[in-house]
C-alpha cells in the first residue's frame, strides 16, 4: 500500500485513479534495494513528486513520461526554431570567427 492511497479514498477520486497498478519500470533506489538484497526504506512523510502520487492512483502520470514529452516537443520544434534563429546568429558567427583570426 502506498503512502498516499488513503488521500485519493478520501477526495473520492479512486474511481478515476482505477484499480490496476502502473507498468512502469522500477524507481532507482528500488533497483539499488534489489541489488544489494535489501527493502527498500522510504521517508515518513514522502514529498508529493508525480512518482511517489502515481504508486497510489495509476491516473497521474510519472516524471519520466512528462520529461519524455518535453523532449520530444522540443526536437518536433527544432527545424523551425533553427530556420528562424539560424539567420539570426549567423552575424554573431562570422564576428565570433574574425575576432579568432585577428
Amino acid at each position: 500500500m502506498a503512502f498516499y492511497d488513503g488521500v485519493f479514498k478520501a477526495l473520492g477520486l479512486s474511481d478515476w485513479c482505477g484499480a490496476e497498478a502502473s507498468s512502469a519500470p522500477m524507481s532507482m533506489a528500488d533497483l539499488l534495494a534489489q541489488s544489494s538484497g535489501e527493502e527498500t526504506k522510504g521517508e515518513f512523510f514522502p514529498f508529493p513528486s508525480l512518482d511517489n502520487l502515481n504508486e497510489s492512483c495509476a491516473g497521474i502520470i510519472q516524471s519520466r513520461d512528462v520529461t519524455k514529452g518535453i523532449e520530444e516537443g522540443f526536437l518536433a520544434a527544432k527545424p523551425m526554431l533553427k530556420s528562424i534563429l539560424d539567420p539570426i546568429t549567423q552575424p554573431l558567427s562570422w564576428l565570433l570567427d574574425g575576432a579568432r583570426c585577428g
